[in-house]
């Protein structure tokens, strides 16, 4: 699983919305759990070659479409990008993919979650989820509930789509440890700017305080939403009166006294490689969460939609209530263990019909 730069992803493309554009970038933050799928795919397949990286968020170039056209598979490297009007990029159509002779392979693709963004597929998006699985043997979903909207829209594909749970998930620690380690002598929380979001993780940063006050505590963000604000920037805004701030500058300061210091990764490798240092993860941020269980470390993750549900009924494990850590402390990891062992092959028998 943990493999070298080699020849196994040479003929292989990725799309992730890992990059964002920088005509995007005044509106939309990179989110590092984009970049934790990104980098689990090269654990799986192979580093990509740095011309075969794409994003999903815009049209390739004339040149970068060439390059796809040529590639033996294009990876869909995304998160939870299933929606009614689901395609690879923006403007693609399925005789855009018989056209171009494009062969898509979906990689842990999940449904959106938001009702509002599965009420149905489209036309247009059922004839491109056709046309891909016209060229390949199987594809690749992240739990339960794609996997039953896609048999019930597809009944004709059952055969080729897989619930392989996400890449990120799978690794050497969880898959071959004995034991979860229960250590919390540092603690990282993560917040998800999204919905009713102050009250919810207000609650959160308090009660890992409470239950854990000698912790060096850490506030992770993986969407940094300070550069978005005008205004004075976050350094100033850490000393002004909380009445003068917005939501998230109101979340930060509250961390702040109790305690926290603030992260903010530049790269998802960079969060990656903070978070080997961190024993527990309490917190909003699915591929956080999906991360630790990953390091065979103790995590607990909060809901904000619908989003999460599928992993939680695939692996088993129960969805924080903020303010009610304490309820959790005894869980049995070993349920988590246990159903990633037993998914792990249909992920192996995934990656073969990738590498062919």
């Amino acid at each position: 699983m943990n493999r070298p730069l080699n020849a196994e992803a040479a003929d292989l493309a990725i799309l992730t919305p890992y990059l964002v554009p920088a005509r995007m970038q005044r509106k939309k933050r990179v989110n590092l759990g984009d970049g934790f799928i990104f980098h689990a795919i090269e654990r799986h397949l192979g580093r990509f070659a740095q011309d075969a990286v794409f994003t999903s968020r815009e049209p390739p170039a004339p040149e970068g479409i060439e390059h796809l056209r040529r590639s033996r598979g294009i990876i869909l490297g995304g998160a939870n990008q299933l929606t009614d009007h689901f395609t690879p990029w923006p403007g693609l159509a399925a005789e855009d993919i018989r056209r171009l002779g494009l062969r898509f392979l979906p990689f842990g693709i999940g449904m959106d979650g938001l009702h509002r963004k599965n009420q149905g597929f489209s036309e247009a998006t059922r004839e491109i989820i056709t046309e891909m699985h016209a060229r390949i043997e199987y594809s690749s979903w992240r739990c339960p509930r794609t996997l039953a909207l896609l048999k019930a829209a597809f009944p004709e594909l059952e055969h080729k789509f897989l619930m392989t749970g996400c890449p990120v998930l799978y690794d050497r620690p969880l898959l071959e440890a004995t034991a979860f380690q229960r250590n919390a002598a540092c603690v990282a929380v993560t917040v998800t700017e999204r919905g009713d979001f102050l009250a919810r993780e207000t609650r959160t940063l308090e009660d890992v305080a409470r239950q854990f006050p000698e912790a060096q505590k850490y506030l992770v963000l993986h969407q940094d939403f300070r550069k978005l604000r005008r205004g004075a920037g976050p350094f100033v805004r850490a000393f002004l009166p909380a009445r003068w701030l917005g939501d998230v500058a109101r979340l930060h300061a509250r961390a702040r006294r109790l305690g926290y210091r603030m992260i903010a990764p530049r790269t998802a490798r960079e969060c990656i490689e903070f978070y080997d240092t961190i024993d527990l993860h309490v917190g909003s941020r699915l591929h956080a969460h999906l991360l630790f269980l990953s390091r065979n470390k103790w995590t607990f993750l909060t809901r904000v939609d619908d989003r999460s549900l599928g992993f939680a009924d695939f692996l088993e494990f129960p969805m924080l209530t903020p303010g009610k850590l304490a309820d959790l402390l005894d869980f049995d990891f070993e349920i988590v263990r246990r159903r990633a062992q037993e998914t792990f092959p249909t992920m192996e028998k995934f990656i073969r019909s990738v590498k062919g």
